[in-house]
């Protein structure tokens, strides 16, 4: 939540302008389009094509490697005003490992496994890195080959011996996997005194891993004295230095920050924890959201927020954050005080292993033996997107109040989708419950749910205040919700964006056409005014010349300036003035 606003002007200019100081040509919208499909290990995946990516894509069929890489890489991390995409990213690193490119099939053999490109497919995993492996010869796809085989359940003294021969040859996913497997998994002392050197090593090198296996190891005392300095040292370094997967230790080095008395140190801390809240930890979700709950002088997240952080805790299955929401909902803080919804998150919280809130369930179940029975209907324990589903089913089943209570509970915790919901209900009514008297009512959610980057709601408001409809109009409130939603991923968004940003180029143009067409009407009517009195600029003289003849005084000026311009051009004269026509 908070990172959107401190982003959006260093996207104005991505979104507005290609960048100037591009090494290369990037994919633009306002170039060539072209529609294409590959098949993505799931389905044909249609995608578009933009500006020199054609170029990239007719290279990489044609058996340019290289370009099949570029283009992966390109749909991975997005590239000019080509979002993001890791369904079509994915094909393109299958097509770079059957064209014999190692390290792709290492990739593809990952993304199979953790299924980023929205499926998961193990069998495809290990063939990937079984080609990488076996016909590439390429160690860092032999681990991957053996984590494939961990995760399809096959793991044996084949994937072992294939991750000591990774890690002897020094690959670094080989190593990670061989000292993972004896600090985590087998445990014991003489285990975790080989995985040590190991992880220094790799820490050292700034691998990530590494240093995740250190600060474990100090701040929990597994192989080493405890040391919650060196421990923090360690989250520290991998967070801000390291390569690969930082997110817990971006966490634990945020929770080391976010202290109380340094205001400083404390924002920045939060600062860590969202960030790896939204990438999807719930340890960070729940600290930020104890943050928020428990009002830390100093902190810049607030009640609300914090039972945002702690539900996406929740829902993210870390046990604590369940535990901590409950007590929101069992002392009514910012929520109404509902015991049976505390039983519920509780109850859930035990199921994860969290030993508070088994506790916490006990003692509410102790004191009210019918409480199981008192749940709501849709569960207040079930994830967000879960609840909204089963709550817009009953509303549209008939069961309105069952419904709308879900989505108003939700909303008081600040949930986005909720209060986009409800808004449109209170806006355009909702028969049997809300009448078109809560317009305003409607707006203000709607607001609400735009300013933490729901996408839809970003949309409507941008339009709203871009045209005043049933708001004051304000183009500059307009254009920044527009912009939330085009960063957000929206490329409807961005393409209204960029034609708001360029409105004041188009009433500049309007304004100079019809200053031209005034213009050329003066003009006409100058033309026409003259042709209505118009008489010859020159005509002949009545008399011819004659040396001897008289002149008029007219006459005689009129000689004495032809003069003038006869002694200018043949040098006698130096002056020849404007008031002269002949000059």
């Amino acid at each position: 939540m908070r990172g959107l606003i401190a982003m959006l002007g260093l996207l104005v200019g991505a979104l507005a302008l290609p960048s100037a100081l591009a090494a290369e040509k990037l994919p633009s919208r306002y170039d060539e389009r072209r529609d294409s499909f590959l098949f993505n290990g799931k389905q044909n995946m249609p995608y578009k094509l933009w500006g020199v990516t054609i170029k990239w894509h007719r290279d990489c069929m044609a058996g340019k490697a290289a370009d099949c890489v570029r283009l992966a890489q390109a749909f991975e991390k997005g590239s000019g005003e080509m979002a993001p995409d890791m369904r079509v990213s994915i094909a393109y690193w299958m097509k770079s490992c059957e064209m014999g490119v190692a390290s792709a099939c290492t990739r593809a053999a990952t993304i199979f496994r953790d299924g980023s490109a929205t499926f998961v497919n193990l069998d495809l995993a290990q063939k990937m890195a079984d080609r990488g492996c076996i016909a590439l010869k390429d160690q860092g796809a032999c681990a991957a080959l053996a984590e494939s085989m961990a995760s399809a359940g096959k793991a044996d003294g084949r994937s072992a011996q294939l991750i000591d021969t990774a890690c002897a040859s020094g690959a670094d996913d080989g190593c990670r996997l061989k000292a993972n497997a004896l600090f985590y998994e087998r445990k014991d002392a003489a285990a975790r005194a080989e995985a040590l050197p190991m992880f220094d090593k790799a820490c050292t090198a700034k691998r990530a891993w590494g240093c995740m296996g250190l600060a474990d190891a100090y701040r929990e005392g597994w192989g080493v004295a405890k040391d919650a300095v060196r421990s923090v040292g360690y989250a520290r370094t991998g967070c801000t230095q390291g390569q690969g997967d930082r997110l817990r230790l971006c966490t634990l080095y945020g929770i080391s920050l976010a202290r109380p008395g340094d205001k400083a140190s404390l924002n920045k801390g939060e600062d860590y924890l969202d960030a790896s809240c939204n990438a999807g930890d719930g340890m960070a979700c729940n600290h930020l959201g104890r943050i928020g709950l428990s009002v830390v002088s100093g902190a810049t997240t607030t009640m609300e927020e914090g039972l945002y952080y702690l539900r996406r805790g929740c829902d993210l299955n870390y046990g604590p954050a369940c535990s901590y929401l409950s007590v929101a909902y069992s002392s009514g803080i910012v929520v109404n005080p509902d015991n049976a919804v505390a039983f519920s998150l509780n109850d859930k919280a035990c199921r994860l292993g969290d030993g508070e809130g088994c506790t916490l369930a006990k003692g509410l179940l102790a004191g009210d033996s019918g409480m199981r029975s008192r749940i709501p209907p849709i569960d207040p324990s079930l994830p967000v997107a879960d609840q909204l589903r089963l709550a817009k089913a009953a509303v549209d089943g008939g069961d309105k109040t069952v419904g709308v209570n879900a989505v108003i509970r939700l909303m008081q915790e600040g949930n986005e989708d909720a209060q986009w919901m409800l808004g449109g209900w209170l806006y355009y009514g909702l028969p049997g419950m809300f009448d078109l008297s809560r317009q305003k009512d409607g707006l203000i959610l709607f607001e609400n749910a735009a300013r933490v980057g729901h996408v839809e709601a970003a949309i409507y408001m941008g339009m709203a205040y871009w045209y005043g409809d049933g708001i004051a109009e304000d183009r500059a409130k307009g254009e920044k919700y527009m912009l939330i939603a085009a960063t957000r991923g929206s490329e409807m968004a961005g393409a209204i964006y960029r034609s708001m940003r360029l409105e004041p180029v188009r009433q500049e143009n309007a304004r100079r056409a019809k200053a031209m067409e005034e213009a050329m009407r003066t003009r006409r009517a100058t033309w026409a005014d003259a042709m209505a009195n118009w008489k010859p600029s020159w005509s002949a003289p009545s008399t011819t010349y004659s040396p001897s003849s008289t002149n008029s005084v007219a006459s005689i000026i009129d000689n004495s300036n032809w003069n003038q311009r006869i002694n200018y051009l043949s040098g006698s004269t130096t002056a020849c003035p404007a008031s002269n026509h002949y000059c």
